[in-house]
């Protein structure tokens, strides 16, 4: 399940959750056709040098608790989730019934890349493409913010818009603008 939902890049893509959420997701975070955000996984190092993963039972960022919404189109996978290991706390567990950490998250999603030949992206540049998305569809700052967890617009804008328009779609925006479309010139 968890192969199928990262080879199409769904949960980060649609769901523009940080991969530290995602891991810290239980059965109980679902409602109808969202969820909430109300822990975050961490990560420290023990005094032997290794890697401790935890799950703190409140979100990461200054927004708070958050409830993510679902478009309609994917809807469906609300029910592919909630029979994903119905028995266990957390959505997402290894094979032995163990929660998945962010980094199982992260190396999958470099296998499925490479095993697909597409190039290698990491879950937060997902989430940035996520931003842009809603950016450019111009969705509203309030919805926006709520989706990815941030309490101003600015740190959407400034740290994951990027242009994605294709010279094409550029050439077209820009000449759709009346003062440059060149009439009276010449």
């Amino acid at each position: 399940m968890v192969s199928f939902l990262l080879k199409n890049k769904m949960i980060f893509f649609r769901f523009c959750l940080t991969k530290a959420e995602l891991a810290a997701l239980k059965h109980g975070d679902w409602e109808e056709h969202s969820f909430r955000i109300r822990r975050t996984e961490t990560r420290h190092r023990s005094e032997d040098g290794t890697y401790i993963y935890e799950v703190k039972e409140f979100p990461k960022t200054a927004a708070g608790v958050r409830t993510v919404v679902l478009p309609e189109a994917w809807f469906w996978i609300e029910e592919k989730i909630r029979s994903t290991n119905p028995h266990e706390e957390y959505i997402f567990v290894n094979a032995k019934g163990e929660r998945m950490t962010t980094n199982c998250f992260r190396r999958r999603l470099e296998r499925i890349c490479n095993r697909l030949g597409i190039v290698k992206k990491s879950p937060h540049k997902i989430r940035k493409t996520y931003g842009s998305i809603l950016l450019d569809n111009h969705v509203d700052n309030r919805l926006i913010m709520g989706q990815m967890g941030h309490t101003d617009i600015r740190c959407t804008e400034t740290h994951y818009h990027r242009n994605r328009r294709s010279v094409q779609q550029k050439i077209q925006i820009m000449s759709a603008i009346p003062e440059l479309s060149g009439v009276g010139i010449g």
